[in-house]
């Protein structure tokens, strides 16, 4: 699908407000996590992998990122104070994984994501050892997910989500936000930092805004929906402020 094909196909999943629809394939060789995975290990060769892989990362990911896509980071005073919080970022690139560990931090920052990405073979086993953590599976999954995640937010950890789900190549708009982070955030007591790829310049710059950290003010459903909705007034006005114009979507196809 070359770039003009994609732009076609994502108005019109814009119209049809189809916001959370994943049009790239997703492969059938994954990992579904059960009551028995274990998302990060504490055993002597697994955090040597984990040094290693994320070492590497380190090292090549700034070359890959600036190089590729001209990255640059802006508002990263926004992080000054933080120990343990979750990110929420706008799913834009392939890469857009190196983007976030490039603006927050290579060895404080966990990744979330489908179980389609939890890969089996050898691009699997370096993902998750440079700290992908897969969602999805059963109950006893996700209770284990839940403990993971609190102990990595108790450790002072970023554990980033994409809260739109589904990944739209060079997209600018901000899409709804699923409710998930932000209830683990009520939950866990812990900020979100909002994050927003914007692109910028004749080239299309992509520029990682991290912006104003939001604390959660009371427990429940309520306090998490609050959440969301300031994260994504931020997103909003970033993406109106750096395109110079309103949020807007494409009208729905009339069918009379």
């Amino acid at each position: 699908m070359n770039k003009r094909q994609r732009k076609q196909l994502l108005s019109r999943l814009e119209a049809q407000r189809a916001f959370d629809v994943d049009y790239l394939p997703q492969g059938k060789r994954y990992i579904l996590p059960d009551g028995d995975y274990k998302y990060v290990k504490t055993n002597f060769f697994y955090r040597m992998a984990c040094a290693f892989c994320r070492t590497v990362t380190f090292l090549l990911g700034p070359l890959v990122c600036f190089f590729g896509y001209g990255l640059k980071v802006r508002g990263k005073s926004n992080l000054k104070g933080i120990k343990g919080a979750i990110s929420v970022t706008n799913h834009v690139a392939v890469l857009d994984t190196l983007f976030v560990k490039q603006a927050v931090g290579h060895f404080r920052s966990y990744h979330t994501g489908a179980p389609h990405n939890n890969k089996k073979g050898l691009g699997g086993y370096i993902m998750r050892r440079a700290g992908f953590l897969s969602l999805g599976g059963g109950f006893a999954a996700q209770k284990k997910f839940c403990l993971t995640l609190r102990r990595l937010l108790n450790n002072g950890a970023i554990v980033n989500f994409y809260p739109e789900e589904a990944l739209w190549q060079g997209y600018e708009k901000p899409r709804p936000m699923k409710l998930g982070a932000f209830r683990y955030a009520v939950k866990m007591n812990v900020p979100v930092v909002p994050l927003f790829i914007t692109f910028e310049g004749k080239r299309r710059r992509a520029v990682v805004n991290i912006l104003s950290p939001v604390y959660p003010e009371q427990g429940g459903k309520q306090a998490a929906e609050q959440m969301r909705d300031r994260c994504f007034e931020q997103w909003k006005q970033t993406y109106e402020r750096v395109y110079g114009k309103p949020l807007d979507y494409e009208e729905p196809e009339r069918t009379d």
